[in-house]
């Protein structure tokens, strides 16, 4: 590795470094500020899960290096999060009686 392929490596995790500080700053502003919608918790969750989003892209797709990878381990992880998302409603299902309970 050269000279100048080392000092954009590392500025390029330097970058990532600053908007995961930039994301963490504006998680905690999130967690001060009051949301004027019906559910107002419902607003924060969603707000943080936006940001909590965001950042974990940026983990996932530079320090885990998943932006190099076959597109192969894209579809498995699209595929996680679509089972996790499901795992999510079963309550919700519940709920709203879609799903009989035991």
């Amino acid at each position: 590795m050269s000279g100048k392929d080392f000092t954009e490596h590392i500025l390029h995790y330097r970058n990532i470094f600053i908007y995961l500080l930039i994301g963490t700053a504006l998680t905690v502003g999130a967690s001060y500020m009051d949301f004027n919608v019906s559910n107002s918790i419902a607003g924060a969750v969603f707000v943080g899960l936006t940001i909590a989003t965001v950042k974990g892209y940026l983990v996932a797709a530079n320090f885990m290096h998943l932006n190099s990878e076959k597109k192969l381990i894209h579809w498995i992880l699209l595929l996680t999060v679509f089972f996790l998302g499901l795992l999510l409603l079963i309550p919700l299902l519940w709920d709203i009686n879609l799903i009989s309970n035991y």
